[in-house]
């Protein structure tokens, strides 16, 4: 029998797999076993809290020159350890699921830039440098360039173990 093909687009995208998928999540988070995931999501929201100024500061040299924007080009969405991680520190949630076509600008994108919080954004929001930020950041000190890179680790890390944090509690 061949693979399942991959989808196309964003995963809960389809009519009424929105509500379906954070319901699922829903009992994941609110299940007892899910306890140290809750508070691995917690310190994570925490760590992407603390990024927020640093990223906000590379943004705010960058994005509002750039003839590329990747909140243009690229397609995001919210993906299981996204949803996993709104629903697990109890952050708002998105009333759907990003969908929106190529070529157009991400639904958040605002005048001023992101409507979101950034632990309300994917997480590819937060960790992804484009060749301009990189080449703005290589002007900043060590300690600054240190921390940056510093708590996007650590975000990462906070991350990873709170996915398996909550497999290994609902497993």
């Amino acid at each position: 029998m061949p693979p399942e093909p991959m989808p196309s687009g964003p995963p809960w995208s389809g009519p009424g797999q929105w509500p379906q998928a954070n319901q699922a999540l829903l009992i994941l988070a609110d299940n007892p076993a899910s306890s140290p995931a809750r508070a691995l999501a917690r310190q994570l929201a925490a760590a992407r809290r603390a990024l927020a100024p640093a990223m906000e500061r590379l943004c705010a040299a960058t994005c509002p020159r750039c003839p590329d924007p990747c909140c243009v080009r690229a397609r995001l969405w919210w993906g299981f350890a996204d949803l996993a991680f709104l629903h697990l520190a109890e952050l708002p949630l998105p009333l759907s699921q990003m969908a929106y076509a190529p070529g157009r600008a991400c639904p958040h994108l605002g005048s001023h830039g992101c409507r979101l919080e950034r632990p309300l954004r994917p997480w590819v929001c937060d960790w992804h440098l484009c060749p301009e930020q990189k080449a703005r950041l290589a002007q900043w000190g060590e300690g600054e360039r240190r921390e940056l890179a510093d708590g996007l680790e650590r975000a990462r890390g906070l991350r990873r173990k709170m996915v398996e944090a909550l497999v290994e509690g609902v497993g």
